[in-house]
């Protein structure tokens, strides 16, 4: 079984960062495809299996009836396969291009998951009971945590390198002050690791300034590196999770800035996305293409721009940051405890978050500077400037005016 982590960290220092596409196909088939096309591309990569909503909401009747009936799913039911027929697309990655597959899902109650994917050895995924609840699902966070717990157990106990990517850095998707994405970051790996998970890893999405980018996944890498022990994680970096600009040149621009980002501040792994993702699932081709695309990009001098450090963000976000860890963690001897009283409490809040469990007493705006800036008290002052925020890397990257 391959070390995931061991593996992005050395491949890092071979050949840059680690590229990875979002895939994931219901047909065994088309999945193999896919990860054989991913581990022979051109790019320095590693391979995804993405689940379908059904698996995620362990609704695996559902999932039977479509793969009786050859309906498409949005992505690979794990559980209802036969363990056998996964394996063996696994052993055939590792054996023939010695490459690592992760499992991506979103399930706030992994457990069905992990045990397959015990079963079939697999010890690489990601989310936590944070990230994988309060975006997706109405199940109470408390019950996410139990959920995670037990899942963490039978995952590290039934896996020699189990691994972890959480999830926090994505939350939402956009319209988060990077302090809470940074905090729940290093919140959720706690988590993890008190639970038994071997080795993590940290997520960060691409917003609306590659500028503050840089400064808030530098505060990343600083906490990181005072909570856990150096060669036991890496970071990984997405192209933007929200309203994806629409045009190939936009997509071109986007993408450049994420990389440009990634490249100032040493982030060993990325999160690739396609140009049709605003309008549906991309086909096996279309992922090579951009992994092969952000290859050359990272590749090729003078392709992607120089991103400024902002000292003065940066210390705004390590210092707020900061207080959210430290203020949690002292609530509760119990980590999950500590958690869940400074949710219950309002201390920790999503902005623009539904789940009954998010106080929602945080919201976020654009500065002038495209700087995604917290305030406390959810308000949006007109729901034209809201949506418009949200469709701010749009009009960056598309040129729309």
């Amino acid at each position: 079984m391959i070390d995931f982590n061991t593996h992005v960290l050395e491949q890092f220092d071979l050949h840059g960062p680690v590229l990875q596409p979002r895939m994931g196909f219901s047909e065994p088939g088309l999945m193999q495809s896919g990860l054989d096309a991913t581990a022979a591309s051109r790019a320095n990569t590693v391979c995804t299996i993405t689940l379908d909503a059904f698996t995620r909401v362990n609704n695996l009747e559902a999932a039977q009836r479509a793969i009786d009936s050859a309906s498409m799913l949005n992505g690979y039911p794990i559980v209802n396969h036969p363990a056998a027929k996964t394996r063996a697309m696994l052993d055939q990655i590792h054996a023939r291009y010695h490459l690592p597959v992760q499992i991506r899902h979103g399930s706030p109650d992994p457990l069905h998951i992990f045990e397959r994917m015990v079963e079939i050895g697999s010890a690489t995924t990601e989310g936590g009971p944070i990230s994988y609840c309060l975006p997706y699902s109405r199940t109470p966070l408390r019950e996410a945590f139990g959920h995670w717990e037990k899942a963490c157990q039978v995952l590290c106990a039934g896996v020699e390198h189990s691994h972890i990517e959480s999830f926090a850095g994505c939350m939402m998707g956009q319209m988060c002050d990077p302090v809470i994405l940074v905090a729940l970051n290093i919140l959720e790996g706690l988590f993890l690791r008190a639970h038994g998970i071997k080795t993590l890893s940290f997520s960060y999405a691409q917003g609306t300034s590659p500028v503050q980018d840089r400064a808030a996944v530098t505060a990343l890498q600083q906490l990181a590196s005072e909570y856990f022990a150096p060669g036991s994680y890496h970071f990984v970096g997405y192209v933007f999770m929200g309203f994806f600009p629409r045009t190939l040149g936009g997509f071109c621009r986007i993408t450049g800035d994420a990389l440009g980002m990634i490249r100032s501040t040493g982030v060993q792994r990325v999160i690739i996305k396609t140009p049709v993702e605003s309008r549906r699932i991309p086909r096996i081709e279309e992922n090579i293409a951009a992994l092969e695309y952000a290859s050359y990009c990272l590749h090729t001098k003078g392709v992607l721009p120089d991103v400024p450090f902002d000292a003065q963000e940066h210390a705004r976000i390590l210092d707020a940051s900061r207080r959210l860890i430290e203020g949690t963690l002292a609530r509760d001897a119990d980590l999950s405890e500590a958690i869940l009283s400074a949710f219950d409490s309002g201390f920790l809040s999503i902005p623009y978050c539904l789940h009954p469990d998010n106080k929602r007493g945080a919201g976020t705006v654009l500065t002038a500077n495209n700087y995604y800036q917290g305030f406390e008290g959810e308000r949006v002052e007109n729901a034209f400037s809201f949506l418009a925020a949200l469709r701010q890397n749009i009009r960056t990257y598309d040129g729309v005016m």
